[in-house]
């Protein structure tokens, strides 16, 4: 488990796991919550503040979504 400390001006809990996991999204979010109990009440209008130590998950495996899109219906 590694520790990001958020950098001067705070970032969005979003930002932070594109930087840490290359994405935003299947669950990347939702796993940085469940990695650090009280992170979303330190967050204020929507922004971690700087200086906020995240832990990383062990070990982060995207949820895939293998439902098939289906563009026309």
């Amino acid at each position: 488990m590694t520790v990001y400390t958020v950098p001067y001006g705070g970032l969005r809990l979003d930002k932070i796991a594109n930087r840490l996991f290359q994405t935003e999204r299947n669950g990347s979010v939702e796993a940085l919550l469940a990695s650090n109990p009280g992170l979303a009440s330190v967050i204020v209008d929507g922004i971690v503040p700087a200086g906020t130590a995240i832990k990383t998950p062990k070990q982060f495996t995207p949820k895939i979504n293998l439902r098939p899109v289906v563009q026309w219906k």
